[in-house]
């Protein structure tokens, strides 16, 4: 924390059979002086890919949608919507690309407006199936096709089908800008050599790329879940956690549907402004690390990483990468 300058971090990281290690240190409100603390709410970014991805799956067991369902279906007017696959989508196969992340967050204010965006690059798209490229759009448009196929609002299919059956009362999926509690969010201002408030945020044009909010208690719960397939039946789990590499990764990060892996780790990161956030399940140890830090910086590597890799490296080694 001194070495990165963040103004707060959770931690949370448990063993079955040999303890546990939860803390939170620093500030929630550096106007304040406020402490963080474990109850916290935050953003937690692409981390919503793993709950929207699993609400796919689970409309593709109820005989409601196919991975094989084609992009047409729901927008035929978008770029090789009659080539892209449901599964395309999942896998961060689809060779779309992503409008500017600053724009996703900032200037569009509905996933309608952010899948326009995204369409209007059509032609630098590649096509799908050739490699796994990391994109926001991908998921922006499966937490469309979630709504328009369960019949019901995004964040309301999640929340009966994921959430509560878990007991994940400290998780949502916000249809405004506000953000529980009394943490804040902090990016690194180059213009006035401090931080700036980032806390207020409307994640709709994110939607199920990153919209979601949870803590540390509720992602415990969730890592385990996803990794283990709770929700899920056998063949359904075992398929999603089929990997391949990333393009343009310089780790060995691998992308399954929507779940990302590392070594033996299964799991996911997010990033927001003013939030970094990762979540990690290791099954040979039946271990969750669950880690978020109230700042990140849009040009900088996640601090929230940087943690993850020195926890494992440190009660880990034989699982390091």
């Amino acid at each position: 924390m001194r070495e990165e300058d963040l103004p707060g971090v959770v931690v949370g990281v448990w063993v079955p059979g040999e303890g546990r290690y939860v803390v939170a240190k620093g500030k929630a409100n550096l106007e304040t002086g406020e402490k963080r603390d474990l109850a916290d709410q935050f953003r937690i970014g692409s981390i919503t890919k793993t709950f929207v991805a699993t609400a796919v799956l689970q409309l593709i067991e109820e005989g409601k949608l196919s991975k094989s369902d084609k992009l047409s279906r729901w927008y035929p007017d978008f770029p090789n919507a009659d080539k892209i696959t449901v599964e395309d989508l999942l896998r961060m196969q689809s060779g779309i690309v992503d409008p500017p992340f600053e724009d996703l967050v900032r200037r569009y204010t509905s996933p309608r407006a952010a899948i326009e965006a995204s369409a209007r690059n059509g032609d630098a798209f590649l096509p799908p199936g050739q490699r796994t490229q990391y994109s926001n759009i991908n998921y922006v448009i499966l937490g469309e096709i979630v709504g328009k196929v369960s019949g019901n609002d995004t964040s309301d299919r999640i929340e009966a089908s994921i959430l509560k059956p878990l007991g994940m009362r400290n998780t949502s999926y916000p249809t405004n800008n506000e953000l529980p509690g009394d943490l804040h969010g902090y990016t690194y201002d180059f213009s006035t050599g401090g931080f700036k408030d980032v806390t207020v945020l409307d994640p709709a044009a994110e939607g199920g790329s990153a919209a979601m909010i949870s803590d540390v208690s509720d992602l415990r719960t969730w890592a385990k879940a996803v990794c283990t397939g709770t929700l899920l039946k056998p063949e359904t789990q075992k398929a999603r956690l089929q990997t391949k590499p990333l393009s343009g990764e310089s780790g060995p990060v691998q992308y399954g549907e929507g779940i990302m892996r590392i070594g033996k780790f299964c799991g996911h990161v997010g990033r927001q402004p003013g939030f970094s956030s990762a979540m990690w399940y290791l099954p040979q140890k039946e271990a969750t690390i669950v880690i978020n830090v109230n700042r990140e910086d849009e040009f900088s590597p996640p601090p929230s990483d940087a943690l993850a890799g020195d926890i494992v490296k440190t009660l880990f080694p034989k699982y390091a990468v």
